[in-house]
């Protein structure tokens, strides 16, 4: 029998650390861009967990992220697939962890039973993104790879930085959610309406928002429960939250 041998292991020799991330948000993908930039580690984007399982038979990751909820095929079923395939291959099972905007002991024993090998709360923090790189991300013993390492301090001052010019943008698409969210109301549509509150809830801590993200969360919850009084509610209160935002900005 062929002995098992980890997806990295067909890769090249080098210092680049290879990370799947699946996420139906754009600006997922640009903040952990963002976080990533200059640094040694290589983020290949993908929007729902179909690709995903695509992206990760066709080439070798390190670290898989998946969103719980994505469209065609979500992140638990995706995991399925990826787990069924390295057992196929014989291969040793990559990290893979869920990202969730639903609280963790919702979505734990879910998570387990697809074969994950943790949780990642949204939205995703600093400390949660530093911790999880020096978790997963194996220690190079050679000395020109040690001095590339960053230092904790380091590390969340480059996070900090990209958190400050992605803020303004964030804003900005927020102010286009509120046109469509509106058009969403007057046309009922409260599947709309739940899937970008639950996107506003999981992305705005990560900006610094955290009461945009309540308002997210109110707006998904409102939606879910298609009670329209309460839907008009959360769209103000997310637009007062966004004004005081910019006054501030």
């Amino acid at each position: 029998m062929t002995a098992a041998l980890p997806q990295s292991a067909t890769r090249r020799h080098g210092v680049t650390f290879r990370i799947l991330l699946a996420d139906d948000s754009d600006e997922a993908h640009l903040l952990v861009q963002s976080y990533l930039r200059d640094m040694p580690y290589q983020v290949e984007g993908v929007s729902d967990g179909a690709q995903a399982v695509a992206a990760f038979k066709a080439h070798p990751f390190d670290l898989v992220l998946l969103d719980q909820q994505m469209p065609v095929m979500d992140g638990f079923t995706a995991t399925r697939c990826i787990r069924d395939w390295e057992a196929a291959q014989q291969r040793v099972p990559v990290p893979i962890l869920a990202l969730t905007a639903h609280s963790c002991d919702e979505a734990q024993e879910e998570s387990r039973s697809a074969g994950c090998t943790g949780l990642l709360a949204k939205p995703l923090t600093k400390q949660q993104l530093f911790t999880t790189l020096h978790t997963y991300c194996p220690a190079d013993p050679r000395p020109d790879v040690a001095r590339q390492a960053l230092s904790y301090a380091e590390m969340t001052a480059r996070i900090e930085e990209a958190i400050q010019r992605q803020r303004p943008l964030f804003l900005d698409q927020r102010r286009q959610d509120m046109k469509q969210m509106r058009d969403a109301v007057d046309q009922g549509n409260f599947e709309s309406l739940r899937t970008m509150g639950h996107r506003i809830k999981g992305l705005a801590g990560s900006y610094g928002f955290p009461e945009i993200g309540l308002a997210g969360a109110h707006l998904e919850q409102a939606a879910k429960a298609r009670d329209l009084a309460s839907v008009r509610e959360a769209l103000t209160e997310l637009g007062l939250l966004l004004d005081r935002a910019e006054e501030a900005a």
